[in-house]
């Protein structure tokens, strides 16, 4: 069974890498997927060079759709 999680991103700079490594180092099989909501202090960068691994998928808002 592979569990999915779905991490939404804006302006996550200091903190992204960190929540992706804990969220590979649970005991489980796990998918990540990023969800940028146009982030403009490298994030979206960030989730593109993650999206490179099996593991992670890049979800990129062209346009910032706010909360909800």
């Amino acid at each position: 069974m592979i569990v999915s999680v779905v991490i939404p991103v804006f302006n996550e700079i200091e903190t992204l890498s960190q929540i992706v490594e804990r969220v590979r180092a649970v005991s489980l099989q796990t998918e990540i997927i990023l969800v940028d909501d146009c982030s403009s202090d490298g994030s979206r960068e960030l989730v593109q060079s993650l999206a490179q691994s099996d593991d992670i998928r890049a979800v990129l808002h062209e346009v910032n759709q706010g909360k909800g």
